[in-house]
C-alpha cells in the first residue's frame, strides 16, 4: 500500500483553502455554487466507486454507481465513512482526495445555506433593533436607485433586495454597498451609515398579494419604520415589472397617500389608469424622457451644433443665426417624441431682423398613425405647427431610403431611436458613410445623434474610429442617464433633500437671475395650493431648460459674452421664442391670464405684442446665461 506524504496533504489543504476563497468571492454568483456542486457529486461517486471496488463489493456496476451516488450525496448532509479500515492500516490515497471531497461539500453546503438565510437572518436583526423611520425606501436595487442615493444626505434609507434582483440584471447588495457605479461614489457611498440593505422573501408582486403588502414579502415589520412622508422608489428598467410592483403597494390602502416614484412607459401609464380609481401619491416617469435628459445635457447635441452664427465684420456677435436648421427624427416611439419636442423647442433662434430662423423637422416611423395621435392629444398645438411633418414609412422600405437620397444634402441634423438600439447605431454608421461620399459637403455640419449606451468595447470602437474618420464629432451616442435626472423625479415636499446634481442646474440659473435683476424666481412647491405648487414645479422646468439652453447662447455669441444692445435684443427674442415652444410642446395654449391646471398663457404671442415686464424678463434671462457662460470660460 502506498503511504501519503505531507506533501500531498498539503497540497489537497492549499486546494481546499484555493476553493474555500472562489466561494467567497463568488458568493453573489448562485452558478458557481450549483456547478461546484455539481462537480464534487461527480468526484465524490468516482470515489465511493474507487472505494468500493477495494472493497470488493459484490455487486453490478449499475448497483455499485447507484450506491456511491447515494452516498456522495450524503457528503452534503453528513460524515459517512467511505470503507472500514483495519487500525494497523495506513490511508491510502484515494481517502486523503475524498476527505478534500468531503470539506469541499461542507464548505459548498455552507455557502448555499449563508446565501439562502443569512441575508434574510440580516435584515430580520437590523429590523428588530432599530429604531429611526426611513424617510426612501427603494423597491429593488439598481443603478437608477444607487444613483438618486448617492444624493439623499441625513435621511434614512432602504433598499428592498428582491430575489429575482440578480434574474433581472439589477445591481446586487455588493454593488450598492461598495458602490461600484464609479470611483469617485465608491468611499462615499460606501460609507455611508443611513443605508439599509432588506432582504425579502420573495418578489413584490400581485398575485402574491395576502393583505399585508410587507408580511406577504417576509418584512412585516419595516410598516412600523414608513412615515406618512415616507418616499418610495420603483426605478427598475423592466417597465411591466415596475407597474406590478406599484398596483401590489397600492392595494396597502395606507400607503395610498405616500409619494411613489415609479419608472413606467406610457402604455404602462394607461394601464394603471384603467385598473385603479384610487387618488394616490404616484409620480410618474418616463425612462425615455430620462434618455433626452442626457441628451439636453451635452451642448454637442443641441441644434445649436449645426447652427451658422451670423457676426459682424469686427467679429462680433450679433444673437443672430444665417442658414435653416433641417431635422429628421427616426422612430417615433416615447424617446423618438421627447426628442423632436426636444428639437422643436431648442432649435429657436432668429434672423438679424428679429424674425424665427427657418425649422424644419421631419419625423419618420412605420406606425407614425398610431402613435401620433396620443403625441398631438398631449400637445394639439404642435399637430398645426408647419415645423413638425410626419411620414409613415419605416427604413425597410425603398421609399425611406429614396426620400433619404434625396434630401441628405440639406439635413443637418439627424436623430435616430428605433425599438431596437443596435439597429439604431447600425443604421447610423449606414447613413454616415453614405453622407462622407455623396453628400455634397461631406460630413460638414452634418450631426447624427443615436439613442444607443455604447456599453460593448466594440460599439465605443466603431463610433470612436467613425469620428476620427471626420476629425469631429459627428456621431453621438446618448442613452441612460448617470448623473442627471429628469427634474419630475424632484420631490416639492423636500427639494433639497433630493440629488443636488439634480436641482443644481436650476439654482444656479436662478442665482445668476437674482445677480443680475435683483428679483427671485419662486421654485418652492411645498405650499398646499395645487395652482402655487404647480406653478412652482412650472417654473423649476423651467429654470432647468433654460439653464440647458445655455448651450444654444454659447454657440451663437462664439464664447463672447460681452455683447451689444442689438445683440441682446435677439437673444431676447430667441429665448421667448424657445419658451413659447416650450409651452406648446407641454400642451399649453394663449390665455390673457396664465393658469397651470388648464394650461393656458398670456406669453403665446409674438415679441411684440408682450409686455415691457415680460420683454425685460427674458433680457434678464439671457444676461443671468451669459453669466454662466462667463463663469465656465
Amino acid at each position: 500500500m502506498i503511504h501519503t506524504s505531507a506533501v500531498f496533504q498539503l497540497l489537497l489543504m492549499l486546494i481546499l483553502v484555493g476553493y474555500a476563497i472562489l466561494l467567497y468571492r463568488s458568493r453573489l454568483k448562485p452558478g458557481i455554487i450549483r456547478l461546484s456542486a455539481l462537480v464534487i457529486l461527480a468526484a465524490g461517486t468516482i470515489v465511493h466507486l474507487y472505494g468500493l471496488s477495494l472493497e470488493h463489493f459484490e455487486s453490478g456496476f449499475m448497483s455499485s454507481l447507484l450506491r456511491s451516488l447515494i452516498m456522495s450525496i450524503k457528503l452534503f448532509l453528513y460524515d459517512s465513512e467511505l470503507i472500514e479500515l483495519e487500525e494497523a492500516q495506513h490511508t491510502p490515497y484515494f481517502l486523503d482526495i475524498y476527505m478534500l471531497v468531503f470539506y469541499s461539500a461542507m464548505l459548498t453546503s455552507l455557502s448555499a445555506i449563508i446565501m439562502l438565510f443569512g441575508k434574510r437572518a440580516m435584515t430580520m436583526l437590523s429590523l428588530r433593533f432599530r429604531k429611526k423611520k426611513f424617510a426612501h425606501i427603494f423597491i429593488g436595487i439598481n443603478s437608477r436607485s444607487e444613483m438618486i442615493a448617492h444624493g439623499i444626505e441625513n435621511e434614512e434609507i432602504a433598499f428592498i433586495e428582491f430575489p429575482s434582483d440578480e434574474k433581472e440584471n439589477e445591481m446586487s447588495v455588493k454593488n450598492v454597498i461598495g458602490g461600484v457605479a464609479g470611483e469617485e461614489k465608491k468611499d462615499n457611498f460606501s460609507k455611508k451609515a443611513n443605508v439599509t440593505v432588506l432582504r425579502a422573501k420573495c418578489g413584490l408582486r400581485l398575485s402574491d398579494f395576502k393583505g399585508n403588502v410587507f408580511a406577504t414579502i417576509g418584512l412585516e415589520r419595516l410598516k412600523k419604520f414608513i412615515a406618512p412622508d415616507t418616499a418610495f422608489y420603483i426605478l427598475s428598467e423592466n417597465c411591466d415589472r415596475n407597474l406590478d410592483e406599484l398596483m401590489t403597494l397600492l392595494e396597502d390602502d395606507d400607503l395610498i397617500n405616500n409619494t411613489i416614484h415609479v419608472c413606467l412607459s406610457r402604455d404602462g401609464v394607461a394601464r394603471y389608469y384603467k385598473t385603479t380609481m384610487k387618488q394616490t401619491g404616484t409620480h410618474f416617469i418616463y425612462p425615455s424622457s430620462l434618455a433626452v435628459v442626457g441628451l439636453m445635457k451635452n451642448a454637442l447635441c443641441h441644434p445649436a451644433g449645426v447652427m451658422r452664427p451670423l457676426l459682424t465684420a469686427e467679429g462680433k456677435p450679433t444673437g443672430a443665426v444665417q442658414g435653416e436648421f433641417n431635422a429628421l427624427v427616426i422612430g417615433f416611439g416615447e424617446t423618438g417624441q421627447a426628442v423632436t419636442k426636444f428639437l422643436y423647442e431648442f432649435s429657436s433662434a432668429v434672423s438679424t431682423d428679429g424674425t424665427p430662423m427657418p425649422a424644419h423637422i421631419i419625423v419618420n416611423d412605420e406606425r407614425i398613425d398610431s402613435l401620433k395621435g396620443p403625441f398631438l392629444f398631449d400637445s394639439p398645438d404642435m399637430g398645426h405647427s408647419d415645423i413638425i411633418r410626419y411620414e409613415n414609412f419605416g427604413t425597410e422600405s425603398s421609399e425611406f431610403w429614396d426620400r433619404l437620397m434625396q434630401r441628405l444634402d440639406d439635413l443637418n441634423y439627424i436623430a435616430i431611436s428605433l425599438r431596437d438600439d443596435a439597429s439604431s447605431l447600425d443604421l447610423a454608421c449606414t447613413i454616415f458613410m453614405y453622407a462622407m461620399k455623396k453628400r455634397r459637403n461631406g460630413l460638414d455640419g452634418l450631426r447624427i445623434v443615436v439613442r444607443k449606451k455604447c456599453t460593448l468595447s466594440h460599439e465605443k470602437k466603431l463610433v470612436d474610429k467613425m469620428n476620427e474618420k471626420a476629425g469631429r464629432e459627428v456621431i453621438i451616442c446618448y442613452g441612460e442617464y448617470e448623473t442627471v435626472f429628469t427634474s419630475e423625479m424632484i420631490v416639492s415636499r423636500k427639494k433639497n433633500g433630493i440629488n443636488k446634481a439634480a436641482t443644481g442646474v436650476a439654482d444656479k440659473i436662478s442665482a445668476a437671475y437674482t445677480a443680475v435683476s435683483g428679483r427671485t424666481v419662486q421654485t418652492d412647491g411645498r405650499s398646499e395650493s395645487f395652482h402655487i405648487r404647480n406653478r412652482a414645479r412650472m417654473e423649476l422646468h423651467q429654470l432647468i431648460s433654460r439653464a440647458n439652453h445655455t448651450a444654444t447662447v454659447s454657440a451663437i455669441v462664439a464664447g463672447n459674452t460681452q455683447i451689444s444692445d442689438e445683440a441682446l435684443e435677439n437673444l431676447a427674442r430667441m429665448e421667448h421664442l424657445r419658451y413659447s415652444r416650450y409651452l406648446t410642446a407641454h400642451g399649453y395654449s394663449y390665455a390673457a391670464e396664465d393658469d397651470d391646471v388648464f394650461k393656458v398663457n398670456h406669453q403665446l404671442c409674438d415679441w411684440n405684442s408682450l409686455t415691457d415686464d415680460d420683454r425685460q424678463y427674458h433680457r434678464d434671462m439671457v444676461r443671468a446665461q451669459l453669466s454662466i457662460i462667463a463663469s465656465e470660460a
